[in-house]
Parts: C-alpha cells; sequence; structure tokens
C-alpha cells in the first residue's frame, strides 16, 4: 500500500487484479455501489456472471487512466509491473477485505498464524454462534469478507486472513485478533521469518485498548507483539496472568482482579493433535472478547467435526490408524501434527516443493516421533540430507508407493500420517487434492481383502 487510502471517498473506477473468488466478491461489491471496475489477470480468466459487467484489461497492458485505487487479489506477486506502476503513481495499493472493511455492520474477529487459521477460524465461528449471534464465517477460509457485507446488521465477523491478505490492510480494525503461531513458511515471497512476522503483525497496527489481542504464549514469535490493544494469552505449558491455561486437563481463563473460570476440559476438544487445544484456546478467548459465555464454547466444541485434511482420522486397519494431514505445508505445521503420537509409533510421508523454509528443523521431532520416514516430490533430496540417520527413510518419491510401503511396514498402535511440510504444487493441484488422492489411497487399503502389499520404493536410508 503506497498511495492514500481514503475508504470514505469516492470512487469512480477501481482495478481489480485476480479474478478468483475473493477478485470476483470484490468486483460484485464495486459494481453494486455504482463504481466501473476493470479487471486484470495473469491467467486467462473467464468472468462469468461478471462477462458484461466489467472491463478487462488486455494482457500486458499498463494501469489506465482514472484508476482510484487497486485490489489485488491474494495470490498476486506484489512485485508485478503493474501493481509497481500504480505505488509509483500513488495509487492505493489494497486487499479485498479491507475493500470491504467500511461497509460491515458488526464487530470482526480476525485469526491469522502460520498453521491453524481455519481450524480456529471455524472454531471461533461455532462458539459465537452457540452463544447466540448471527456470524459470518468467511476469508481465507474460503468465502470472501466482500460476500458477506450486505446483510442484518449487529453480525460477528469471523475472519481468517494470509498474511498475503494482511499486507493489503490500511483501516482494518478488528475487535479482537489473534496470532496462532509463527514458523517458517512463504520464505520464497517474504526471504525471511522476520519480514513474514512483520507482515503477520501489522494486523494488530490499529487496534487500541477497547481491543483484544489474542497470542500464543508458548510461541515467543506471537508474543513479540507491539499494540495498544488487550494482550490476551494462551498457554497449554504454563500459567498466564490474563488469557487462559490448561490446568489439571481444564482449560481456565485468568484475569486480574477477576475470579478464574473453567472453560472447557482438554477432552472437549474432538480432534487429534496437541495444536487443536491450542487452536480451542485461542477461539475461546475470541469468542469471550465479543461476549459468549464458558457453556455455550464447551457446546460448540463438543459438537466440531474438524475440517478436511487436517490431522483428520481417514480410517483404520489392523490396528493401524491413517491420518491426513495434507494442509500441513510447512516445517511448524508437521511438527504440531506428530507431536501428540507416541513417540516412534508415526509412519511420517513427507515431501513435496519447499517454500524456501529449513527443514532441518523438524529433524529433532521427526528423530523423537517417527519409526520411519516416506519421502516423495521434489524436497525428497533435501529430506534425505536433514534427516541422515535420525530415523529410518525411504525415498518413494509419489504418494502412492509410500502410503502403500508405510501400510505394509506399520504394526499395531501405529499411524500412518501424511504431514508433508512443503507444498504439494509439484505433484498435485493443491493441498486438497493431494489430501483426496492419499484418503482414497488409503479406502482401496482398509477395503482390500488380504494382506497390505510388500513395500515398494527404493531403500535409501537406515
Amino acid at each position: 500500500m503506497n498511495g492514500p487510502w481514503n475508504p470514505a471517498g469516492r470512487l469512480e473506477r477501481v482495478l481489480v487484479y485476480g479474478l478468483g473468488l475473493s477478485g470476483r466478491a470484490a468486483a460484485r461489491l464495486l459494481l453494486s455501489r455504482g463504481v466501473a471496475v476493470v479487471a486484470a489477470d495473469d491467467k486467462t480468466a473467464d468472468p462469468g456472471d461478471l462477462t458484461g459487467r466489467i472491463e478487462m484489461l488486455p494482457s500486458g497492458a499498463g494501469l489506465p487512466e482514472g484508476i482510484g485505487a487497486v485490489v489485488v487479489s491474494p495470490g498476486v506477486p506484489l512485485d508485478r509491473p503493474l501493481l509497481a506502476e500504480a505505488r509509483r503513481r500513488g495509487v492505493p495499493v489494497i486487499a479485498e477485505v479491507e475493500l470491504a472493511f467500511p461497509f460491515l455492520n458488526g464487530p470482526v474477529v480476525a485469526i491469522t498464524g502460520s498453521n491453524g487459521k481455519s481450524t480456529t477460524t471455524a472454531m471461533t465461528g461455532g462458539m459465537v454462534r452457540a452463544g447466540g449471534f448471527q456470524v459470518e464465517v468467511c476469508g481465507n477460509i474460503g468465502e470472501p469478507l466482500s460476500d458477506k457485507v450486505d446483510g442484518p446488521p449487529g453480525r460477528v465477523f469471523v475472519v481468517e486472513l494470509s498474511s498475503f491478505q494482511i499486507e493489503g490492510l490500511v483501516t482494518f480494525k478488528p475487535k479482537a485478533a489473534a496470532l496462532l503461531n509463527l514458523s517458517e513458511d512463504h520464505l520464497d515471497r517474504y526471504g525471511s521469518l522476520a519480514a513474514y512476522g512483520d507482515a503477520k503483525r501489522r494486523l494488530f497496527r490499529d487496534q487500541d485498548a477497547q481491543d483484544v489481542a489474542v497470542l500464543n504464549a508458548d510461541d515467543a514469535g506471537t508474543t513479540r507483539l507491539d499494540t495498544r490493544a488487550a494482550r490476551r494469552l494462551f498457554s497449554r505449558l504454563r500459567r498466564v496472568e490474563d488469557g487462559c491455561h490448561v490446568e489439571d486437563g481444564r482449560v481456565i481463563e485468568v484475569s486480574p482482579g477477576s475470579p478464574d473460570i473453567e472453560l472447557f476440559h482438554a477432552a472437549d476438544v474432538p480432534l487429534a493433535g496437541v495444536q487443536n487445544l491450542e487452536n480451542a484456546m485461542a477461539a475461546a478467548l475470541l469468542a469471550r472478547a465479543v461476549g459468549v459465555e464458558p457453556a455455550a464454547i464447551r457446546a460448540a466444541l463438543r459438537a466440531f467435526q474438524g475440517l478436511p485434511h487436517r490431522l483428520q482420522k481417514v480410517g483404520e486397519r489392523g490396528g493401524v490408524t491413517f491420518y491426513d494431514d495434507s494442509k500441513g505445508t510447512n516445517p511448524g505445521a508437521t511438527m504440531k501434527a506428530i507431536e501428540g503420537f507416541a513417540d516412534g509409533t508415526v509412519h511420517l510421508i513427507l515431501g513435496g516443493r519447499n517454500k524456501g523454509a529449513d527443514l532441518a528443523t523438524l529433524t529433532p521431532m521427526v528423530r523423537r516421533k517417527a519409526r520411519r520416514a516416506y519421502l516423495i516430490g521434489e524436497a525428497a533430496a533435501e529430506f534425505e540430507t536433514v534427516l541422515g540417520a535420525a530415523v529410518p527413510w525411504e525415498r518413494a518419491e509419489t504418494l502412492d508407493r509410500a502410503v502403500r510401503s508405510a501400510a505394509a511396514r506399520a504394526q499395531v498402535g501405529e499411524a500412518i500420517v501424511l504431514s508433508p511440510a512443503c507444498a504439494s504444487f509439484d505433484q498435485f493441484r493443491s493441498f486438497v487434492h493431494r489430501g483426496q488422492v492419499f484418503q482414497e489411497l488409503v479406502r482401496h487399503i482398509i477395503g482390500s481383502v488380504g494382506g497390505m502389499g510388500g513395500p515398494h520404493g527404493e531403500e535409501a536410508g537406515v
């Protein structure tokens, strides 16, 4: 964002860069407010329901005259020539969520972090709804905020935000916001963990003393935050002064000068993985910030079914359990995914396209938790190097071979976990596609008659 952005000002003509879900939603919102829309996309895009209502900018064209702002979709790199030209001209470059914010008619609860954003967003939405509020669950979780603008007043907007979206915020001011964790991710875009963390922390910049910042006391990267908001911490590992912590299997809310309150039992969280207890704690503090009572929090947790591809239990056969954590696209996510398993019981499928992360950070946790690792995709050779002799591994290359080999080796009480610590784009369309393929492979193995078959792929480690 370079040029001055005045959401109260009159816009005549706006460029929307990227016609994915958020770009289309931004265009619809602008059109509904009488603003002319010019659209650009690096790929051939079908305007769909916007055909005839917007002007498509020819490929390679410069910034048209009379553009008052550029709304950029999260997947568009900010170094694109068209965006550089806008910045040189002093034209504001904003995110779709920033465009929508001035039109909202209720409080905003925002969630960001390297891992767990979607689960925490869905949990928070469920808690707020159980508390008797009308709620819109949107943002990076799948439904753009711009599509939620019109509706009854007083709704609570629970919004998942990626760092890409936060980069384009100017006036966005959430009533409550959470930074769940920080670990290496998207370093192919940011270059360093410090720059990535700064992008996340921007979410809290305009909060004031009437707002709430929910932070992970067990993650030093989240608490290094300069904010005027009231800081509420959550911790699995220690008591906090303001926020919530775990005590004898119960999650207790504490606040200076107030009696302790039991929010829920750890056993109320129906999902595997220590990260999901953390997600539930963050969600509970966010829900409390808008007035949700503990009984509603407990009810929402017990009813929560989780999201696909986030340490999702796929099935079991012969005492071996299969988990799909395809959404584990960075080392931090994979470490959290396997932390809750018994030592030496995990058959871990790793690999894909590394996004610039230091994969060696995984090695201590893999050494402790994994019985064997199965390496696939572009990052297989890198994993060979960083794992060394820490754990037996094999170069499976493909997901099919990895699943079949793991199924042949796994014993009663062990788990086969797809948590690749990498993006999926070397062999799959998305993490969803990768997870779907994994689940289909598992269903075939569980449903097959007879043995699971012998190991496949080259034995490349000890």
